[in-house]
């Protein structure tokens, strides 16, 4: 089962990245997390934070940088708040605030049966696209990416997809009950945001 599983994901998440331009390849601008399982469900009212370390970004040219949002379980998605927090390298003090969007907006509902086709499964997982950032990530900072999702139902049967043998040099964290989207340029995240695990929802950063 689990060498089908990684075939099954090998196909899907190769097919993923090469949409964005058929005459260009996406390139992985960190170590891509590789075969999918699924961590924690109940989502509700819970923050996932990403870190992407500048010293893990890979030197990779193209004018666009999207990342790729991996869910395991899960049909509609209610979400308060996606942003990218850029801080200097290994410094937790906010220099700049970009909201991530899917579809042109950064909260609301993101319909999964709608973005997948297909049932939604650890063997068969959800990838989304976000929308391209507004500028190419740099190896001198380090960038937080957060999603909230919100205090509802829906979010109580969304579970996030993760790296089965942890080759991602993205590290994750959550922080339940907060909603971590609201901070500031100059405002200083906490430390303990980050749990260093696992990458939570996000299994791919991507330049075209």
């Amino acid at each position: 089962m689990k060498s089908i599983s990684e075939l099954v994901w090998m196909v899907l998440f190769s097919f993923a990245i090469s949409m964005p331009s058929p005459a260009q390849t996406a390139k992985n601008l960190v170590a891509g997390t590789g075969p999918l399982t699924n961590a924690i469900a109940i989502w509700t009212d819970r923050s996932a934070i990403n870190l992407i370390p500048g010293t893990q970004l890979f030197p990779a040219s193209g004018k666009t940088t999207f990342l790729n949002l991996g869910f395991t379980q899960g049909d509609e998605v209610d979400i308060g708040g996606m942003v990218l927090y850029t801080t200097e390298r290994d410094q937790f003090q906010i220099t700049a605030v970009t909201p991530v969007t899917f579809g042109g907006i950064s909260s609301g509902a993101i319909f999964l049966s709608s973005a997948c086709s297909g049932k939604i499964t650890v063997q068969t997982p959800c990838v989304i696209q976000t929308d391209p950032l507004p500028f190419k990530l740099s190896p001198l900072n380090d960038y937080y990416f957060v999603i909230y999702f919100t205090a509802d139902v829906n979010n109580a049967a969304v579970d996030a997809a993760v790296s089965l043998n942890s080759h991602t040099t993205i590290v994750g964290g959550i922080d339940p009950g907060v909603d971590d989207t609201t901070f500031a340029p100059g405002d200083i995240l906490p430390s303990n945001i980050i749990n260093k695990g696992e990458a939570l929802f996000l299994v791919g950063v991507m330049n075209n």
